[in-house]
């Protein structure tokens, strides 16, 4: 049965950015940072926690802007992420590209590393292609036991060669799970979404990929991409338009399922 997942009452996301972000490129210009609670320091970030975990809350995803190498600043904050998994919270960190040193870091601090794997001239709005490449490389050797890549269909610049490429990696190093987004397009003129391209690009990860999702990261608007998805046989959806007969959590899809009991 497919696993759906509605992040609600158990799982939050958190910006330790606030809503600013340095690199603000192409992907969003910020504009997800808003639906994260702000948490800009330590202190606001352990007490944000202590207050959703009260609520019920047991994840945690911590993102926020990227400085302009591409990397979330969570050096700062590794204590206070550190005390929250003591006490029993699932955390998961979006931490963009990093180093040998980071990736042991968060080996020790974190569960779960959701990793956007970019390839091609799309890579150089937060890096470059074998900077993300190498950073996936270490998080896959020193990182966590969970580390999700995350291939994205329709970028700017992007090619179905560009998706391709993301997914052959995944693949080759072995990821246990591979997560599909969808660019959200700007601006009309960034808009090179068909449902040709996500049909094709969908069908290849299957191929390639054991365990297969589709993020919440997509056009609302474009019904048919949980249409495809579905009958491309994914194993996971997060937040479905469609009406089915799922296997429901309340967490984010790159939880791994010897923890999804947590969140049902």
């Amino acid at each position: 049965m497919t696993k759906a997942f509605y992040p609600r009452r158990k799982f939050r996301s958190i910006s330790i950015t606030g809503y600013f972000c340095e690199l603000n490129c192409e992907m969003c210009r910020g504009r997800y940072l808003r639906g994260m609670i702000p948490a800009p320091s330590p202190s606001l970030l352990r007490e944000s926690m202590e207050k959703e975990m009260k609520r019920g809350v047991i994840g945690f995803l911590i993102s926020g802007g990227f400085n302009r190498r591409g990397v979330l600043p969570f050096r700062p904050f590794l204590n206070e992420i550190i005390e929250a998994r003591k006490r029993g919270a699932i955390i998961s960190i979006h931490p963009g590209l990093v180093d040998e040193e980071e990736s042991s870091l968060l080996r020790e601090s974190v569960d779960i590393v959701d990793f956007e794997l970019l390839s091609g001239k799309a890579a150089y709005m937060k890096g470059s292609p074998e900077l993300y490449e190498r950073s996936f490389e270490i998080l896959m050797e020193r990182g966590p036991k969970h580390v999700v890549p995350h291939a994205i269909i329709g970028l700017p610049y992007s090619s179905f060669d560009d998706f391709k490429h993301s997914v052959d990696l995944s693949y080759e190093y072995g990821a246990e799970e591979l997560v599909i987004l969808v660019f959200i397009p700007n601006s009309a003129s960034q808009n090179t979404l068909s449902p040709e391209l996500i049909r094709k690009c969908i069908s290849y990860a299957r191929k390639k990929s054991n365990e297969l999702s589709l993020g919440c990261m997509r056009p609302r608007n474009m019904r048919e991409i949980d249409e495809i998805a579905l009958e491309a046989g994914v194993d996971r959806i997060a937040l479905p338009a469609i009406n089915k007969d799922f296997q429901s959590f309340d967490a984010c899809c790159s939880v791994p399922d010897n923890m999804l009991y947590l969140f049902k």
